[in-house]
Order: structure tokens, then C-alpha cells, then sequence
């Protein structure tokens, strides 16, 4: 696998004295490198600091060494572009620091970077909803200054981006002849609906209320420390400057809920969770239009989740992928099954 094939020559690259002294290592103390989880498009090393007789120098100091791989947001530099968000967030108190930056792919032929590494446990949907919603209003306040702004992916017509995004991920699927034609039926449907759907956004073009917001927010993505008293949201891959809203209802779906805790929220447990981020957000002109807001990008959220589950499927059952994890592939399959996609959009006819 990629990660190991790599990991020789990331022991070696953060030994280097550039990357110690930017970590403030002392050159007889060494780095040294473990496993984190791997996304679909990075992998993530853990990086500890060892003194010279093999003790952990401090169990506090620990850094995430992260390896894009791809980028889908298609970007040139989708590491850089993911380092500058995290210093734009670094106020709110509740995300990485970033500590160092290579884009150069001179040493490793991929994007470099290191940030803090964040101690903690997943978040749980059934205790942590008030965590959530706290980690949320700090990072949807963060103040964003023109040229923080012009950082950023800007997106002012969420549903026309997310079906465009459907429309670019359902090609291969569309394509691939091991695709049943029935389940490739039910996605030309869901396009249908989304292509005059989306003439809805117009709403939020009268009546704007734009942040950075995270866009992936499964309940992995959060670190919850009991010790600091803080929620993190730590994965940074697909930031943009958009509607809070569109952060609010990924989180809410369930999609996103059983994809990592297989939990679905009741109705109490969404009113419950907006109402403390509400909390946390008083001084929002636009807090009475939040709910509204929520519900209308619910369904767009899933055309995303599925078509993504849609291109990930033919692209998992292809030879040659780079990166795999059969967990994931496990919950790509029972996204594209024909009775889960019925539950997601009920208000549209399939055969």
C-alpha cells in the first residue's frame, strides 16, 4: 500500500534539519512516525518526539503529517489551499494549527503538510450534540477579511455548485456498463429533479449569509477532549465560503450520520442541536431564517452523498485505485442500493 511504500521516506524527510527546526526539534532528538487514519484523496502519519535513549520527549507534543494525493475540488495546490484555511481559522479555537508547508513534491511527490495533532475521542451523536453545535458557532464566526476571502473557494450558488458536482461525479457512473440500468434510471431521475430544484437557490442569493464552512462533517472529522473541554473539527480537505446552513444540514443527514456511527438523529435531537448553535451565533441577523435554510439543502446534501457513493463505486470496482478502505467501500454499497435512495429523496417518482 501507498502508505507504507512512503513511510521510509517520511521518517527521513521529517528528520531533515528544515523540518526539525521548524518543529523546534533538537537535532539530537528524533521523530518519530506512525500510522493516522487515510482519507480517500491523503494519508495522515503521526509524528512523536523522542529523546536519544528511545523515551518520549512529552506525550503532549505530537503533529499530523499529512500527504495529499489528489484534490476534489481539482485543484493545482490542494495542499496550500488547505494549509491557508487553517491560518484563517486559526482564531476560532477549535481546529488544527498549521505548522509547515511543502508544496514543492521534490523530496515526496506529493503535497506536504504538518499540523498539530489533536488528542481526543470521535464524536457521539447521542451525548456530544451540544459539542457540535458549540464547534460550529466559533468556526462560523470567524470574521473572513477580503484577502482571506479571496483565499477561498467562493460559493454563491450552492445548489447550482452541488449539482454540477453530481452532474461531473455521475459521468463515470452513467458510463460504466457494470452498473445496473435500473439504479442508473433512479440517478437520471434524481437529476431531473435537482436541475429544477435548483432554481430554489435563489433564495440565497437575496438574502446572504456567508462563512467558512467545512463541508464534510461526519462525525469522525470531530475530536471531542474531555480534558480540555473543547470540540475540534479538524479535517479541512473541502473548505469554501458559503451558507452556514449547508454545514448544518451535511451534519443532520443522515447520510452523514451513518457513515461512521451508523445513527440516525430524531427530530428532537436536530431541534435540540440548532438550538444551541443558535446559542452560539446571537448576533445573526439571519438566525430566524436558519431552520428554513437547513431543510432546503437537506435533499442536495444527499444528491451529493449519493452521486459521490455513485463515481466512488465505479472507481472502487475499477483496477489500479491508490488508495482503498474496505469500510468505506462497505458504505458505498448501501448508499447506491435502491431502497436507501428512495428513503432520501421520497418526494420524487421512481419506477
Amino acid at each position: 500500500m501507498l502508505k507504507d511504500e512512503l513511510r521510509d521516506s517520511v521518517c527521513r524527510y521529517v528528520n531533515s534539519k528544515e523540518v526539525k527546526e521548524r518543529l523546534t526539534v533538537p537535532s539530537s532528538q528524533a521523530i518519530i512516525v506512525d500510522d493516522l487514519a487515510q482519507g480517500e484523496y491523503n494519508l495522515n502519519y503521526l509524528l512523536r518526539v523522542f529523546d536519544g535513549d528511545g523515551k518520549e520527549k512529552d506525550k503532549n507534543r505530537a503533529y499530523v503529517f499529512r500527504v495529499n494525493t489528489g484534490s476534489q475540488m481539482q485543484l493545482k495546490d490542494q495542499i496550500g489551499y488547505e494549509y491557508r484555511a487553517l491560518e484563517i481559522l486559526g482564531d476560532s479555537g477549535v481546529t488544527p494549527r498549521p505548522i509547515y508547508l511543502d508544496g514543492s513534491k521534490k523530496d515526496i511527490p506529493y503535497g506536504l503538510l504538518i499540523m498539530e495533532y489533536l488528542p481526543g475521542r470521535p464524536l457521539n451523536y447521542a451525548t456530544d450534540l451540544k459539542r457540535a453545535a458549540y464547534t460550529f458557532a466559533k468556526i462560523h464566526s470567524i470574521p473572513v477579511s477580503d484577502t482571506d476571502a479571496a483565499a477561498l473557494v467562493k460559493e454563491e450558488y450552492p445548489f447550482t455548485a452541488i449539482y454540477k458536482e453530481a452532474d461531473c461525479l455521475l459521468k463515470t457512473f452513467f458510463a460504466c456498463e457494470r452498473v445496473d440500468s435500473e439504479l442508473k434510471e433512479m440517478f437520471y431521475r434524481i437529476m431531473d429533479w435537482a436541475y429544477k430544484a435548483k432554481e430554489e437557490e435563489k433564495y440565497f442569493r437575496s438574502d446572504p449569509w456567508q462563512c467558512i464552512i467545512n463541508t464534510e462533517v461526519n462525525s469522525h472529522n470531530f475530536i471531542v477532549n474531555e480534558d480540555r473541554g473543547i470540540t475540534y473539527l479538524i479535517d479541512w480537505e473541502k473548505p469554501i465560503l458559503g451558507e452556514p446552513a449547508q454545514d448544518l444540514s451535511h451534519f443532520l443527514i443522515r447520510t452523514t450520520t451513518l457513515w461512521k456511527a451508523d445513527y440516525i438523529l430524531s427530530t428532537e435531537e436536530e431541534k435540540y442541536f440548532l438550538t444551541e448553535y443558535l446559542k452560539g451565533v446571537p448576533g445573526s441577523p439571519l438566525k430566524s431564517t436558519l431552520l428554513e435554510r437547513v431543510e432546503m439543502f437537506k435533499p442536495f446534501i444527499h444528491l451529493r452523498a449519493v452521486s459521490w457513493c455513485a463515481m466512488a463505486w465505479v472507481e472502487y470496482t475499477s483496477p489500479g485505485r491508490l488508495l482503498r478502505n474496505e469500510d468505506t467501500f462497505t458504505k458505498i454499497k448501501s448508499y447506491v442500493e435502491p431502497n436507501f435512495i428512495k428513503e432520501l429523496f421520497p418526494n420524487i417518482k421512481f419506477k
